[in-house]
């Protein structure tokens, strides 16, 4: 695995382009300071700048986006309209971001004006406060998750994101393609990106493309193929959880294979353990049917099942009863 870092910034010109590719979900329009789009968001934090709009600048955290909701519009009025302009300087020149109000409400001339003076960016939406701040954090949260590139490939078997690791040549993409004609999902071949994402319960792994080129898969002796051509859009996933790791490597006679199953392998990542099979490949295995098995005992012990554990104590079970004779 390689070394986990963040993006750690993003330019308003490149956030203004990402939420405008998501749609219509951001409602996001351009008000004035355009000439700032080459300022950074270096932050996942959102800041409501009641405090500083009331000349309380310390521990300001200009930083950060600026969000503008019906409080921050309706004092920005009252300052504007008391004439309080070097208040408005103030605020604005600090190296803020972006700001962006909510609701579409409009904002006194004098506010555009010194945007637009200050090259501070300044951006709409019609969407509510609260709705907006929700979007904007996932997006955030989303974006500056520390990630990995990793060599692999990724697919859902079951709903469960299986990442198949092995040196080149072992059979990962065969494998693959073996698996998405039995009714499983591709989700990207070679290059992994793997975020380390926070959520209500704590942090996950989900596992995306690592490279932007589409649903191609290379198969050695055939050439490249596209996935969604071969086997229809339904097929491709963007992403998905990471919940078990299957390492495939050639048979070796002195390797201490796990025939139990009793004692669960895990690997570490980005300090969340992932379960982890090693499955040896060798003539007349059918490998990727020992994947998708891998995948579904997953399953089952994830529902409280273990066969290991079951037969353990059916033998013990026999031996007590034996004794007993």
């Amino acid at each position: 695995m390689e070394e986990g870092f963040s993006l750690q910034k993003i330019s308003i010109r490149d956030f203004f382009a990402k939420t405008k590719a998501n749609g219509e979900e951001f409602e996001l329009s351009i008000v004035a300071g355009a000439e700032g789009f080459d300022r950074l968001i270096i932050s996942e934090e959102i800041n409501r700048p009641g405090l500083a709009l009331a000349d309380f600048f310390e521990h300001f955290a200009y930083e950060r986006i600026q969000v503008f909701g019906r409080g921050e519009v309706a004092y920005l009025h009252k300052i504007a309209d008391e004439g309080k302009i070097e208040l408005l300087e103030r605020f604005f020149s600090y190296q803020i971001p972006v700001c962006i109000v909510t609701y579409g409400l409009e904002l006194p001339e004098i506010v555009l004006k010194l945007c637009d003076e200050l090259k501070v960016p300044l951006l709409r939406t019609k969407k509510p406060t609260k709705e907006f701040i929700s979007l904007l954090s996932a997006f955030l949260s989303d974006y500056f998750s520390p990630f990995i590139i990793t060599h692999g490939d990724f697919v859902s078997i079951y709903n469960i994101g299986v990442l198949i690791t092995g040196k080149s040549g072992i059979g990962k993409s065969e494998a693959v393609l073996g698996l998405i004609e039995r009714g499983h999902r591709f989700i990207s071949d070679d290059l992994v990106k793997i975020k380390k994402v926070r959520k209500a319960k704590g942090f996950e792994l989900i596992g995306e493309p690592g490279a932007n080129y589409g649903p191609f898969l290379e198969i050695r002796g055939i050439g490249i193929i596209n996935v969604s051509q071969y086997f229809g859009e339904g097929k491709i996933l963007k992403s998905e959880k990471v919940d078990l790791i299957v390492n495939l490597h050639e048979w070796d006679v002195g390797y201490n294979y796990d025939r139990l199953g009793i004692e669960e392998k895990y690997e570490n990542i980005m300090g969340i353990n992932i379960p982890k099979k090693e499955i040896p490949v060798s003539p007349g295995r059918n490998i990727v049917l020992l994947i998708e098995v891998a995948a579904y005992r997953e399953i089952m012990l994830r529902l409280g099942y273990n066969s290991a554990k079951e037969l353990d104590y059916k033998i013990r079970e026999l031996l007590k009863k034996n004794e007993n004779i």
